[in-house]
Formats: C-alpha cells, sequence, structure tokens
C-alpha cells in the first residue's frame, strides 16, 4: 500500500507540474503571436502608405522595399493578384515561386486581412504572415504581407520547457522525500490497526491499539479499542456458556445428538461417543447416516422435520452393538421466529439392561415358580397316599417319608439360597465389614464340605502362602462363597478325583484358586454359568442336588468384596474358578 500511495503522490506531482508548466506555455505562445500579429498588420500599414505611386517599376518597388525593411525589422513581400512576387526583402537569384495558394494571399484578395502561421519553404523556418489588400488606381490588387520569423518564441518555450522539466525532477525528489516520511507517518496508524486486528484474530484480545492523533484516525482507533473490549467481554461469555454448556453435555449419561436440516451432525456428547463408537470430532459435519448407521434414526428425522413436532420412539440398535434404546426427539426453535427450525436433538435412553434386568425378573419368577412346584407337588402327592391308608408295610411307607424330607430340604436349601442372594444383593453397599483371614476361612469351609466330599473319596489338596494380607468383608458370605465353590466341585468331580486349593498373594491383592479334574464345562456355557438357575446339565443337576443358585451367588458375594472371578474349563479335564480380592490396604474405607 505504501508504494502505491507513493507513486500515487508522484503522478499526482507530475500531472500538476506538467499542466502549470504546458499551460502558461501555451498561453505565452498564443499571447506572444497576438501582439506580433498586431505589430505586423500595423507595419504592414504603414508599409502600403509608404507605396504612395499607383505604380512602380518592379526594380524601383524592390528598393523601396527594402528600404522599408530595414527600418521594420520584418520580411515585406508584395504579391499581385496572380499571385508573383512583385518585391521581397528576401529576395533572392531565380525568384520565389507562385504564392497565389498561400492561405494569407488568398483572405487579402478577398479583402480580407490575411494571417497564417507556418514553416516558410524560402527560409525553412516558422514564420507568422499577416497581408492586407492594396487597391490601385486602376482597379487592380495588390498584397501587401510582412512576416516574421517565430524562432524568439520557440526559444523562450524551449527555456520555459527546460525549467519545468528541472522542476519536475526537483519536485519529484522532493516529493518523495517528504511523501515516504508523511505515508510512513500516516501508514503507521493503519498499519498499527492490522496488527492488532492479526493479534484479535489469533485469539489475543487484549492488546490495545494505539493511535494518538485527534484526527479521524484516532477516533477510528478509540472505537476500535470499544469494539476490542466489547469483543472480549462477548467471548468470554460466550467461552463460559461453552465450558458449561461442555460440563452439561458432559455429565449427562445419555447420549444426545443433534443435526441440522441437512441431517449433519452438529452436537455429539461424550455418553453418544460411547455408545455409537466414535469419536465426537470426527462426526461434524456429517450425514447421520454415515455415523448411525441405521435408517431407522434417519426416517424418523426426516418425519419430524416434515410434521414439525416432537416425538418419541422405541429403537432396536444392531450396529455397533445390539441394543435397545428410547429415543426422544424435539425440534429446535428460534425464540423470536418459532416457525423457524434449526434442527433436531435428540435424547436416546438405554433400556438394555432394563430390557435384560425385566426379562431376569420375569426368567427369576418362572424359574422359582417351577423350582418350588417340583419339590412340593411330590411332596403333596406323597403326603395324599399316606393319608389314604393304602400303603400298609411299613418299609415302604418310611421311604415315602425319606422322599418327602429330602424334597423338604431341597425346598429348604432353595429357599436359603433365595434369602441368601437377596441378603448379599440388598445389603452389599452397606454393612459390617471386619478382617476375614483367608487361611481360616479355608479351614472352616473344608470342615463343612470335607465329610461330603469323603463319601466319593475326592481328595482335597490345600496350599495357602504365608503371611496372606486379610481381606476386609462380611465373614458369612466369604465362606459361603468358599462353600459353594468347594460344593460345586464336589457334585461335578467323579468319585476317586481331587480338588486343588490355592491362596496366594500377588501385587497387593489376594488370590484364591479352586481347580478340579471333573467334567468340566463347555465353551458355550461359560458366559452363563453365574447366571440364577442356569444349568449346564438339567438332569444331573437336579439329580446332585443342585439349586442353580450357587454360583450367582458366588458372583455377588465377589462383587460385595470388590473382587473379580474368572473361570477355566475343558470338557473332560475339569473346571478352575480363580477369584481376587484387594489386600487389606488396598481396601476402601
Amino acid at each position: 500500500m505504501k508504494k502505491k500511495l507513493v507513486l500515487l503522490l508522484l503522478l499526482v506531482l507530475l500531472t500538476g507540474t506538467l499542466l502549470a508548466g504546458l499551460l502558461p506555455m501555451s498561453f505565452i505562445r498564443s499571447r506572444y503571436i497576438e501582439e506580433v500579429e498586431n505589430r505586423l498588420l500595423d507595419n504592414a500599414k504603414l508599409v502600403e502608405g509608404f507605396l504612395l505611386e499607383d505604380f512602380l517599376e518592379e526594380e524601383d518597388l524592390q528598393r523601396r522595399v527594402l528600404s522599408i525593411g530595414e527600418v521594420l525589422d520584418a520580411r515585406i513581400t508584395i504579391v499581385d493578384e496572380e499571385g508573383r512576387v512583385l518585391a521581397d526583402t528576401a529576395m533572392r537569384d531565380g525568384g520565389f515561386e507562385n504564392h497565389l495558394n498561400r492561405e494569407e494571399i488568398q483572405d487579402s484578395l478577398q479583402g480580407e486581412i490575411g494571417r497564417s502561421v507556418r514553416v516558410s519553404e524560402s527560409v525553412n523556418e516558422e514564420m507568422l504572415y499577416v497581408a492586407i489588400p492594396r487597391y490601385l488606381d486602376d482597379g487592380s490588387i495588390q498584397v501587401v504581407r510582412l512576416s516574421v520569423s517565430l524562432w524568439e518564441i520557440q526559444g523562450i518555450n524551449r527555456q520555459m520547457l527546460i525549467y519545468v522539466l528541472i522542476s519536475i525532477a526537483a519536485g519529484i525528489i522532493l516529493a518523495s522525500i517528504l511523501g515516504y516520511r508523511f505515508i510512513n507517518k500516516f501508514l503507521e496508524p493503519i498499519k498499527n490497526l492490522t496488527n492488532t486486528s492479526q493479534e484479535i484474530a489469533k485469539g489475543n484480545l487484549d492488546k490495545p491499539l494505539i493511535v494518538t492523533s485527534n484526527d479521524e484516525l484516532g477516533e477510528l482507533s478509540e472505537t476500535f479499542n470499544n469494539m476490542r473490549i466489547q469483543l472480549k467481554h462477548s467471548f468470554e461469555e460466550l467461552e463460559d456458556q461453552n465450558i458449561k454448556l461442555q460440563a452439561l453435555l458432559t455429565s449427562i449419561t445419555n447420549p444426545i445428538i443433534a443435526v441440522n436440516p441437512k441431517k449433519e451432525i452438529i452436537l455429539f456428547n461424550p455418553a453418544a461417543e460411547i455408545l455409537f463408537e466414535t469419536k465426537g470430532e470426527a462426526v461434524y459435519g456429517k450425514h447421520i447416516l454415515e455415523v448411525v448407521r441405521d435408517h431407522t434414526l434417519e426416517e424418523r428425522v426426516e418425519q419430524i422435520f416434515d410434521q414439525n413436532r416432537d416425538s418419541q420412539m422405541e429403537w432396536e440398535l444392531k450396529y455397533p452393538g445390539k441394543k435397545h434404546l428410547k429415543v426422544n426427539t424435539s425440534l429446535i426453535r428460534v425464540p423470536k421466529d418459532p416457525n423457524r427450525n434449526l434442527g433436531i436433538v435428540a435424547s436416546i435412553e438405554d433400556l438394555t439392561e432394563m430390557k435384560k434386568l425385566e426379562t431376569m425378573r420375569s426368567d427369576f419368577v418362572a424359574n422359582v415358580s417351577h423350582e418350588l412346584k417340583t419339590p412340593l407337588t411330590s411332596i403333596k402327592g406323597f403326603v395324599e397316599t399316606l393319608k389314604s391308608g393304602r400303603v400298609e408295610e411299613e418299609e415302604q411307607r418310611q421311604r415315602f417319608l425319606d422322599i418327602i424330607e429330602i424334597e423338604a430340604e431341597r425346598l429348604t436349601r432353595l429357599i436359603n439360597d433365595i434369602l441368601t442372594l437377596s441378603e448379599i444383593e440388598n445389603h452389599r453397599i452397606s454393612y459390617e465389614k471386619e478382617l476375614i483371614d483367608v487361611k481360616v476361612a479355608i479351614k472352616n469351609s473344608l470342615d463343612v464340605i470335607q465329610p461330603i466330599g469323603e463319601e466319593k473319596n475326592i481328595r482335597f489338596l490345600v496350599e495357602v502362602e504365608e503371611g496372606l494380607p486379610k481381606i476386609k468383608g462380611n465373614i458369612d458370605w466369604f465362606k459361603q462363597m468358599l462353600i459353594n465353590l468347594l460344593d460345586n466341585g464336589v457334585k461335578y468331580t467323579p468319585s476317586s478325583g481331587e480338588i486343588q486349593i490355592k491362596a496366594y498373594g500377588k501385587k497387593g491383592r489376594v488370590y484364591l484358586s479352586i481347580k478340579d479334574n471333573g467334567m468340566g464345562i463347555p465353551r458355550e456355557d461359560l458366559e452363563r454359568i453365574f447366571e440364577r438357575f442356569y444349568r449346564v446339565d438339567k438332569g444331573r443337576s437336579r439329580k446332585v442336588g443342585g439349586t442353580g443358585l450357587g454360583l450367582a451367588i458366588v458372583k455377588h458375594v465377589v462383587k460385595s468384596l470388590n473382587g473379580y472371578i474368572a473361570v477355566k474349563s475343558k470338557e473332560g479335564e475339569g473346571t478352575e474358578f480363580i477369584v481376587n480380592f484387594p489386600g487389606e490396604k488396598d481396601q476402601k474405607k
């Protein structure tokens, strides 16, 4: 910009100087020619007066013209009406060509004063010609023409042109120096404004614009600084609102998606990122189908735009994982213009776990009903048979009573397991904790299980690491977990088998392993063995007296102690359950 201003200044200066120089030159030339023309006209009249005789011989006329020419300091030419030169102060040998076609001669022969400026073919100079008619007594006309060279005015013009060019050169040099300094000073506030604007564009709103002038640039600086302050306040408010909005969106556990009328994503909170297994920055601006690869939601969005009203639906999502969702969709309206829609926001509620819980509750009620119905039916049937008196033999009556006792014990175990499971689920968050000695707990649990194992000639191999950290929790639940795992091993281990019990510490945690060499668990059943009433082999489980709640109780006890459980199994080779808990130092107070 600086170069443009300097060049513009020089151009203006050059134009002004040329106009200031050339216009006076043209004016002076015009005035000079006008004055010389008037002088020649007067002299021409004087010459006419000196030529009193009507007719002179050419020699006498030539002498008279020469004598007059010496006084007037001008070239005098006498031309007859045929254009022939009769006398001339610049007479030369051979004479002159015919002058009839000269402009001033023609005008004079018409009775007018002839004027002309041209280069003389006789003397090869620019000349000013003035001609007047001279009427003779015989009625003929002669032309008295006076002319002077314009070399003087040409010299003056050349001199003025030199002065003009010198003035232009000096003016350009001086103007370049002064203009450069002036433009620098003039552009300095604009440069400051540009630098400050660049800083603001980078986000630096703390740098003020400093301009000390009291002119329009000073007013612009003050206005710009006020705008900067207001912009800073607006940005701070916007940033504060954005932080609050981000915090709110992050804290909301439900996935939230917003799209514009083109169905391009404009909002995608962290919960939505988790649900659709993607990153928010990678989805903004993309069509909803590129992120949510299901036409159901896209069709619902289209329907809401068409109907211009909020909506609610349940949605079975198949990708990236099977989910049961509830979607509430609302139009994003402009408060001052309710008829204008900026897009749609969808709040998604994941009902998958709720549906699972409903299914589990329904299955639990059905399983409990089934498990209670079977022994109750047996008890009721044998009681009715005994009451009818049809059984007369004592041995048969005793066998019926034994069956009734077995079924009653089965009912008792089932009810006890249900109560235990309910107690753990309802009180695992708040219960009285105590220090558990793992070695002692294993010994006490073996005292309960070992007699049952001896009936099948099962060996128990115990290996407990010395100095194990104690575990903090409910000791009764911990023993129940051990008894259920050991009982499960005894039930599914063939006679003369063995069960290995290991306890050891690792990285501040206590590990407990119970491994048998029984029938093992099929791979497809491993994920479900901790479900309530789930049996790998339903017929065999009932035969060995299982309620189907043992491992479910184990899982909930492990959770109540902030532990983890894993299972390794291979059909025909046995099963190993591995649980680990935080030691006393790592337990949450």
